[in-house]
Formats: structure tokens, C-alpha cells, sequence
């Protein structure tokens, strides 16, 4: 197994764990589950979650950002985002703040080019997009919506995740759990239906 395949599957079966258990904790049927509980779950624990203009303030267009100083802690996101755009940076800064975020580490900020770009090189990075898309949709939601025989389009829809996120998600799963090679994976991922190809990078 690729290294980036272990990590992959690692960090999948925490938040899995994570995500199960408050799902179960609350009651929480495959049919009911929101990405919102997580958002509201965070926002409970004194999170806050705003909108910025950061196209103002940056040299490059920012997606995302996380900070925590003595007031407060603050997941911004960029408000030119389209809404699954901004669905995924919200939920990205979440991974870092539930997972990353320490004594060392308290501000993250993130492009809208390496939300797309999953370098296994970059851990972080590359745990927070695997994370961002867990949120939108558990593995459990996404098996249950895929036995239904919900189409991409159906699920990202429904669960506010672009189709390009979806399948690079899609092609992670069909390669940790069935060990396709990268190339098979995305070719029968890119089957299933006409939806736009993955960035999806490996090395």
C-alpha cells in the first residue's frame, strides 16, 4: 500500500469514528444527517464561522482561514466562493481547528488551488480535504446514497459537495478498499457518469 494510502485510510477511520459517534450520540439517521450538525457542533464549543472579502486583502484569492487568538476563534471563508466552494473551505478550517490546531499551530489559511490539489506531501492539507469532503458526506451517508442508486449529481446536490470533490473522494475509496490502481479507479469512477474530471494529484 502507498504511503499516502495509509494515511488516507488512517485518518478516514478517525473521523469516521468521529462523525459515527455523534451521529449515534444524537440520533442521527443516514437519511437525517446534515453537514450542518457538524458546523453547529463546532459553533458550540465558541467557534466562530464568518464571511470576509479577502479578495481585498490578499495577494492571491484566500478560500479559507483559521484563527485563534486570546478572544476568539474564527473559520473565515471567502465570500465571492460559489456555495459548494464555500461548504468545502468552511468545513476544511473545521478539520484543522478539530484536528490540527494547537499550542504551535493557530492560524491556517488555504487557497482555493490547494483545496483542490490533495498532495499527500502537504499531511494537513491533505487530511483537511480528505476531512472536508467526511463532513459533507460520512462514508456511511455516501454508501447509503449510493445503494439507493443516487446518481453524482443527486449527491452533490443534496449534500452540497462539488462533483469534482466527489470523485476524487470516490476514487480514494475504490483505491484504499479495493486496491484499484489510481488509473482504474478514476476510470470507473469517471464512468458512473459524465461528471467533470478529478484534479485529483498523487505521487
Amino acid at each position: 500500500m502507498f504511503k499516502y494510502m495509509k494515511e488516507y485510510v488512517d485518518f478516514s477511520v478517525k473521523l469516521n469514528d468521529y462523525i459515527s459517534t455523534f451521529m449515534l450520540d444524537n440520533g442521527i439517521s443516514c437519511e437525517e444527517y446534515k453537514y450542518s450538525q457538524i458546523w453547529e457542533l463546532v459553533q458550540s464549543q465558541g467557534v466562530t464561522i464568518r464571511g470576509f472579502k479577502f479578495n481585498d486583502i490578499a495577494s492571491g484569492p484566500i478560500a479559507g482561514l483559521l484563527i485563534q487568538d486570546r478572544l476568539e476563534t474564527t473559520i473565515g471563508f471567502n465570500q465571492e466562493l460559489d456555495e459548494k466552494s464555500k461548504n468545502f473551505a468552511i468545513s476544511h478550517e473545521i478539520i484543522h481547528y478539530l484536528f490540527h490546531m494547537d499550542g504551535k499551530n493557530q492560524l491556517f489559511f488555504d487557497t482555493a488551488k490547494n483545496m483542490k490539489q490533495w498532495h499527500h506531501q502537504e499531511l494537513h492539507e491533505f487530511q483537511a480535504n480528505i476531512g472536508a469532503s467526511m463532513i459533507l458526506i460520512p462514508d456511511s451517508v455516501l454508501f447509503y446514497s449510493l445503494e439507493k442508486g443516487w446518481s453524482i449529481s443527486q449527491i452533490s446536490t443534496t449534500f452540497g459537495l462539488s462533483e469534482e470533490a466527489l470523485t476524487s473522494r470516490l476514487i480514494l475509496m475504490r483505491q484504499a478498499n479495493l486496491g484499484d490502481s489510481f488509473k482504474s479507479a478514476k476510470v470507473y469512477s469517471m464512468a458512473k457518469e459524465g461528471h467533470p474530471q478529478s484534479n485529483l494529484q498523487m505521487n
